[in-house]
C-alpha cells in the first residue's frame, strides 16, 4: 500500500503539534524538536523515516514514541 508522503518540515510539524497536546509537554523540548525527522532505509516494507535521538535513549517516553509510530504508519517521508 502507498502511503501519502511529506517533507521532513511537515512531519516535524505535525510531531510537535500532537506532542503539544500532551499533558505537562507544551514547551517542553524533545528530541523531535532538537533533532527533527530524518530518513532511513526501509525495511520490510517499514517505515523510510524515524526521528533523530538528541538526549539518549534513557529519556524515551512511551507516549512520544507511539504517536511517532502512527504517524510512521500514516505518512512517508518524501524522497
Amino acid at each position: 500500500m502507498v502511503k501519502p508522503t511529506r517533507t521532513s518540515k511537515q512531519l516535524k510539524e505535525m510531531l510537535i503539534m500532537r506532542i503539544a497536546a500532551l499533558p505537562g509537554l507544551r514547551g517542553q523540548q524533545t528530541d523531535v524538536h532538537r533533532g527533527g525527522v530524518i530518513g532511513i532505509p526501509p525495511e520490510d516494507g517499514g517505515p523510510n523515516w524515524t526521528v533523530r535521538f538528541v538526549n539518549g535513549r534513557g529519556t524515551d517516553r512511551a507516549d512520544i514514541a507511539q504517536i511517532i509510530r502512527t504517524l510512521q504508519g500514516q505518512f512517508d517521508l518524501e524522497d
